[in-house]
């Protein structure tokens, strides 16, 4: 079966290549593939084309099409359509995901700045088994504003008013109902000075699908003022409102969300190379999830609702000169949200007290501190150092005290780099930082979890090109010591190290021919940790190479460019550890050390081509060989892990498994004044 999803895999891929249009060479087009594919004037049609295996079994496309045509000269249409497939081969029924988009708007100028139209909407997931559409006329109506300058000539209101039906159809039901709404927009210039306009958008949508209402409202509003030649300062108000409703058991649930939103920025440039930024937001959103019935037999769930306040500053301090730059940010972000109840059921008092308290258990504060700085020292004009520090604090209150989540969750880290530039071509970096890290739960019943962890880092790397030939190397070694503050669990320490390395090499043969090998080496060792000693001991290993290699050669002429790289690649993951061995006469286990290695491997492809036409394609494919198998040898005593018997152990797959990837843009034609 194997062998047969492989096949299938690849002559998919092939298909998918010859749809998409494939270059033929020596093919020219004909008149009628001119008159099909060439768009009429002043229109723009965008096709883009994804398709790729995912996993195993798994494939997944997506198609967009996406245009505008001018239909007369006082008559446009724009559109879009839309698919999405995600597919298993092993499920039943194969596609697990199947969506469909279709939307489309046809405008029609009348004069005097006003305008008529329609809207067609459609869309459907196989997944949830819903379809949603509607069909909406709409008029609209531009107009300039009285300028409140001699200069003005750009303030500008819009109006649009728009109504039909829709449709819904979900949970075995299919409603219809009126849909409508309305939006305004104005741009006003307040002064000669102002070079960015009031914004205010007021919008409102509604329908009415049978037992259920859908409804939207945004009021919006923006306004930028540069008072002179150091300060710039802004403001942002805004209000949400949705109201969305669907069907549960014996119910119509509503859920009803409203935000009320603020934010407040200034730029202040105290000197020539001083400034001073601040940003500060204000949220009171709100959610409620209320219920009524759909008959008068069905049970009423219980309404639930909550509010919240968010608060977000941001305080940023930049200096700089010559030879040194610097950058102070303070942040600070806070939430609080509360739970209520309505007593919807008729509740007694006390069964509604304690319905209430058992949902403020929930009910939480979370406030954060952030200090961030960076400073930047340039000795010379070939040599850099950045110092950066930050400091981090979060804080979890919970007001119950059946709730045990109160903690403490501390961070600090200070990272030093140099970069050096030298003669020919050769430049260098070594980055050094440590970081601290604690974990404390405030409530006793949640202690046990209470950890520190100190981190170290080493980053060493170059970079060399010589004029054809390129080296870049990375190294980056990270070292994690996790220490639980109770005696008790000190066998839960963990002392975690990772060494993880880069090579890139290339070599330009030509100026359409390049070689190039990639390799990353990933190592991740865990171990127990006796930190009192400071010694440990290893758990397991995971060693992880990755090897691609090839030669890319390109083509261009006059109407493309084309390229064609071959190469190969190497995937290989060994994971060491210790288990036992199942004696096969039923005896005692034995301790080995066990390897479990996957290999994957197999020549790799890939095509590229763009036109000057607006055509580009992108092809990949990875004719994997994936193989699994374990090797160990034996060890002396008795070891308490993962038990494996002979057969299982002599164990070994092999699949073939072509990995592909496809990506097609397509631009036809383009706007004309």
């Amino acid at each position: 079966m194997r062998r047969r999803g492989a096949c299938f895999s690849f002559a998919f891929f092939a298909v998918l290549l010859l749809a998409a249009g494939w270059p033929r060479p020596g093919r020219a087009q004909s008149a009628g593939d001119v008159l099909l594919l060439t768009p009429p004037p002043d229109s723009l049609l965008l096709l883009t084309f994804r398709a790729r295996r995912v996993g195993i079994s798994t494939y997944a496309q997506q198609t967009d099409l996406q245009g505008s045509t001018r239909l007369t000269t006082r008559q446009n249409l724009r559109y879009r359509l839309l698919s999405e497939w995600l597919y298993d081969e092993r499920g039943r029924p194969s596609f697990v995901r199947e969506d469909y988009l279709t939307h489309l708007v046809h405008t029609a100028a009348l004069g005097q700045g006003w305008q008529a139209g329609q809207v067609v909407h459609y869309e459907q997931s196989r997944a949830n088994a819903t379809r949603s559409g509607a069909w909406l006329a709409r008029m609209g109506y531009q107009h300039r504003l009285r300028a409140l300058s001699g200069v003005d000539t750009l303030s500008v209101a819009r109006y649009l008013i728009f109504g039909g039906l829709g449709y819904d159809a979900r949970n075995g039901r299919q409603d219809r109902g009126p849909s409508y709404g309305l939006e305004v927009t104005t741009l006003v210039y307040p002064d000669r000075t102002s070079t960015q306009p009031v914004a205010v958008r007021l919008s409102g949508t509604r329908a009415n699908l049978g037992p259920r209402i859908w409804q939207r409202t945004v009021a919006e509003g923006f306004y930028e003022r540069t008072f002179d030649a150091y300060s710039t300062g802004s403001l942002r108000l805004g209000y949400r409102s949705n109201r969305a409703e669907d069907y549960v058991p014996g119910n119509v649930q509503r859920i009803q969300s409203d935000t009320i939103a603020t934010q407040l920025s200034w730029v202040y440039r105290l000197a020539d190379r001083v400034s001073l930024r601040s940003d500060n937001a204000l949220a009171l959103p709100s959610r409620a999830f209320l219920y009524r019935q759909l008959a008068v037999e069905s049970d009423t769930i219980q309404n639930l609702r909550y509010r919240q306040q968010e608060l977000d500053t941001r305080q940023e301090l930049r200096m700089s000169s010559r030879k040194l730059q610097f950058m102070l940010t303070f942040t600070y972000r806070e939430r609080n949200r509360g739970y209520a109840l309505d007593n919807n059921r008729n509740l007694t008092l006390s069964r509604l007290e304690t319905a209430t308290a058992r949902e403020r258990v929930k009910d939480i504060t979370e406030k954060t501190t952030l200090w961030q700085s960076e400073l930047t020292w340039l000795p010379q004009p070939r040599h850099a150092f950045t110092l950066l520090g930050t400091a981090h604090l979060l804080r979890v209150d919970t007001p119950s005290e059946e709730n045990e989540q109160d903690r403490d969750e501390a961070q600090h880290l200070l990272r030093l780099t140099w970069t050096g530039r030298w003669a020919g071509s050769f430049r260098t970096t070594l980055a050094v930082g440590g970081e601290y890290r604690q974990f404390v739960f405030v409530k006793a019943a949640q202690s046990a979890e209470n950890y520190a962890d100190r981190l170290l880092h080493w980053e060493p790397g170059f970079t060399w090109v010589p004029g054809r030939f390129s080296l870049k190397s990375t190294y980056h070694l990270w070292v994690s010591y996790q220490v639980r503050d109770r005696a008790g669990e000190q066998l839960k320490n963990r002392a975690n190290r990772v060494l993880e390395q880069q090579q890139n090499l290339s070599y330009q043969l030509s100026s359409r021919r390049l070689i190039n090998l990639d390799y990353v080496r990933r190592e991740n060792r865990v171990g127990l940790l006796n930190w009192p000693q400071f010694r440990e001991s290893p758990l397991d290993t995971t060693i992880t190479h990755d090897l691609a290699g090839g030669i890319r050669q390109g083509w261009s002429g006059p109407r493309a460019q084309s390229s064609l790289r071959l190469g190969y690649r190497f995937l290989e993951q060994r994971t060491h550890g210790r288990a036992t061995r199942l004696a096969a006469d039923g005896g005692m286990a034995t301790l080995i050390y066990l390897r479990n290695v996957t290999r994957q491997q197999g020549p790799d492809l890939a095509y590229e081509r763009r036109t000057a036409t607006g055509f580009s394609l992108t092809a990949t494919l990875w004719l994997q060989q994936l193989r699994t198998f374990y090797r160990y040898h034996t060890g002396q005593g008795v070891y308490a892990a993962s038990s494996y018997t002979a057969e299982e152990l002599a164990r070994e797959t092999s699949n073939l498994y072509p990995y592909f990837e496809l990506a097609v843009n397509w631009r036809l034609g383009g706007w004309r004044r």
